[in-house]
């Protein structure tokens, strides 16, 4: 169980697994997990993934940079007693680079962490809205409507009884960090409600976004999903790129 005093070291593992921590640090880690356990099993996964992606990663080869730059550390060793680099042994030199290599390995291994969890949480996603729609297809008096738009295309799976859809969308255009689409249910009379907002994870070749509603489907005519300013619009404000009528 995670308690007060131990939410501050929970946020120095993952450094202190890869080795990444100052010495203070370092200090008041160790000093903490002499007396909790639950802090040491935590660090023990984190060494596992850290130890599983350093043998899953391809090697890296050092920029040449560095090694141009270990070349002249050495020939500037080999000058007169009169130059300044004579007073650093060649063995100082070579272990600075090489942690400082090692560094930017960490550095690197850390971030493709970051995206393949950026993955794995889109993936989740996608399979909770694929086991929903297979839900909804089941369910009696399912429907399945094709969703059309400009350079993009996608499929809606409902039963309008029910309070909840998937839809299925490929060819949208990836968006900046302003922007964002925004799904809208349309009512008999014209009124737009949002059904919900998502962005397309690059890379991937479609989007499945699962669509709320606090009434049946049976009550609105229509979907439309439109380009919109991050956090969304109450109304719709930007151009139409997908849409289709129940």
């Amino acid at each position: 169980m995670i308690t007060a005093s131990c939410q501050p070291f929970r946020d120095l593992l993952p450094a202190y697994a890869l080795e990444a921590l100052d010495p203070d640090e370092i200090r008041a880690v160790e000093a903490h997990l002499r007396t909790c356990l639950d802090c040491r099993a935590c660090l023990e996964e984190y060494r596992a993934v850290s130890e599983g992606l350093l043998f899953a990663l391809p090697p890296v080869a050092p920029p040449p940079r560095v090694r141009a730059h270990l070349i002249a550390q050495i020939a500037a060793s080999k000058k007169p007693a009169t130059s300044a680099w004579r007073t650093w042994p060649i063995w100082q030199l070579a272990g600075g680079l090489a942690l400082a290599v090692l560094l930017v390995l960490n550095i690197s291994t850390i971030a493709q962490l970051e995206g393949l969890q950026r993955q794995q949480i889109t993936l989740t996603r996608q399979l909770q809205a694929s086991q929903t729609a297979l839900a909804l297809v089941a369910y009696p008096e399912g429907l399945k409507l094709n969703v059309t738009g400009q350079g993009a295309a996608g499929t809606l799976i409902l039963n309008p009884e029910l309070k909840s859809g998937v839809l299925f969308a490929w060819g949208l255009a990836t968006l900046d960090e302003a922007h964002t689409y925004q799904v809208w249910l349309i009512q008999p009379d014209g009124h737009r409600v949002s059904g919900g907002l998502f962005r397309p994870e690059p890379g991937l070749p479609f989007v499945s976004v699962v669509i709320p509603s606090s009434r049946p489907f049976s009550d609105f005519t229509g979907l439309g999903v439109t380009i919109e300013p991050a956090g969304g619009s109450p109304a719709p404000t930007g151009m139409r790129v997908l849409g289709t009528s129940f």
